[in-house]
């Protein structure tokens, strides 16, 4: 998940994300429940405030560290894709 919302975050270009669970959860490929619990935790630690579909990312940092290594991979493929 901290890797999904930081690549929301790249795309948009805001730290505040409209996506309800519902959609997360299709998104991520895992139950609604699951995207509650998840989030839940994500925000008890400080990395977000969510709250009925907005979502706003609080500590970047800290979920560049809790994200796999392949966000950096995945941004720099894009990147590379999309220089002029």
């Amino acid at each position: 998940m901290c890797r999904w919302l930081l690549r929301m975050r790249d795309l948009t270009q805001s730290d505040e994300l409209k996506l309800t669970q519902e959609f997360l959860a299709q998104m991520l490929g895992v139950r609604r429940p699951t995207v509650s619990m998840v989030a839940g935790t994500l925000q008890k630690a400080g990395f977000i405030n969510y709250r009925r579909g907005n979502v706003n990312l609080l500590d970047i940092e800290q979920l560049l560290q809790s994200a796999c290594e392949c966000y950096e991979t995945v941004k720099g493929h894009y990147e590379r894709l999309l220089e002029p």
